[in-house]
């Protein structure tokens, strides 16, 4: 089932209370680019339901987010932007991705199953494939992402700039234009995007590990210890740089996926359950892993931890989070999708060694989301996931 434009700002135009029971069973079959952002706040809990009192809310977040401090220590800095730029120069800059924001986050008044056929630029990618590689992984690298669903924006307007000619789209009132303007229409410049994390992320710090914690309280590392770090806050608050224009639009979705992903089980735990899940479902292409050494489990821990948002494009890991953010257990539906991801990939990845199947898991080709999506729900009906470790106790 597919929502046009039009229904997503039908329902997002309510006047006193927004369906967000409607929005969350629209958004697993996709939302539409124009809106993605303003859906994601909502499926969140950033904006309420009840528009009554949405503008006066949203403009306390807003102040309350202005004031807060960005400083981040020197090194976490370094660490951050280097991280940063890597992931910009990877995801934004090739060939490949030159034009993806831009298709990504256009208005289109299509349904979003729509297929527009892809430019030549689209089937060329800009990374140079690495000498050792084999075949296969070339082969797959090549590959243009898939047919993207949205048409491109005829605008020539700046990046998060309102466009004139689409206001009647616009879903958010000229108040709060400062806050939730239309998405971004071109892909952001390296300066640009290196400042809006830099913000975004420093008031996060701030609020996590300064504001709310002792002056001499012990502020590192048990994220670390429990196999996070904080360069994984970069894969995981660029879709919303994707999506949002203003970095307080960011830092609130963003903090409110961090709050989400702290209601999951520890690392250790999901670990558990996923690789438990993959051994039962798929038992022939776990024994083929554990004979050639893929060294799997340092491959789900960067899927557990990042929500593939490292290692997915991004045209999919925002389909993708359109269902994620939806899904009444999102721990769970990640689990299943990994395994389906893990299937869709079988033959490929049976066909290379342990260090050229690392390479294609830490770094996936283009996917069908929508087709995981199924096969994911259909690996739910015939194994059921395995109970995470924290619950037994």
């Amino acid at each position: 089932m597919s929502t046009n434009l039009q229904d997503w700002v039908e329902l997002l135009n309510a006047e006193q209370h927004v369906q967000v029971d409607k929005l969350r069973e629209h958004a697993r079959h996709g939302v539409a680019a124009r809106v993605r952002g303003e859906v994601w706040l909502y499926l969140l809990e950033v904006l309420s339901e009840d528009k009554t009192a949405e503008i006066t809310s949203l403009l306390s977040l807003n102040t309350t987010y202005q004031a807060l401090p960005s400083d981040l220590p020197s090194d976490l800095t370094a660490s951050l932007l280097k991280t940063a730029l890597s992931h910009h120069t990877k995801r934004f800059r090739n060939e490949t991705y030159a034009g993806l924001i831009t298709s990504l986050t256009s208005d289109s008044s299509s349904s979003i199953k729509g297929r527009e056929k892809p430019s030549s630029r689209q089937n060329t990618i800009g990374n140079e494939i690495r000498s050792n590689s084999s075949p296969l992984i070339s082969s797959i690298e090549k590959q243009a992402p898939p047919n993207l669903s949205l048409s491109n924006s005829n605008s020539t307007s700046d990046y998060g700039e309102d466009e004139s000619n689409n206001n009647e789209l616009n879903t958010i009132r000229s108040q709060l234009s400062r806050i939730l303007p239309p998405p971004p229409n071109s892909p952001p410049s390296r300066h640009h995007y290196l400042s809006i994390l830099e913000e975004v992320l420093g008031k996060f710090y701030n609020v996590e590990y300064t504001l709310t914690k002792p002056v001499n309280s012990d502020i590192t590392s048990f994220d670390e210890m429990m196999g996070y770090s904080k360069n994984d806050w970069i894969y995981l608050v660029t879709p919303f740089v994707c999506v949002l224009s203003r970095p307080v639009g960011i830092f609130l979705g963003f903090q409110n996926l961090m709050n989400r992903l702290k209601t999951f089980p520890s690392i250790p735990s999901r670990l558990a359950s996923f690789l438990t899940l993959f051994r039962i479902a798929l038992p022939e292409l776990h024994s083929y892993c554990e004979d050639e050494q893929v060294p799997y489990v340092q491959v789900a821990l960067s899927w557990m931890t990042t929500l593939l948002a490292k290692e997915m494009w991004l045209g999919d890991i925002l389909r993708l989070w359109d269902a994620y953010l939806a899904s009444d257990d999102m721990f769970a539906l990640h689990c299943y999708v990994c395994v389906a991801i893990l299937a869709t990939c079988k033959e490929t990845l049976e066909e290379l060694d342990g260090s050229e199947a690392k390479l294609m898991l830490l770094d996936l080709p283009p996917l069908d989301v929508d087709r995981l999506l199924q096969d994911a729900s259909n690996l739910r009906v015939s194994f059921p996931l395995p109970r995470p470790v924290d619950d037994e106790i």
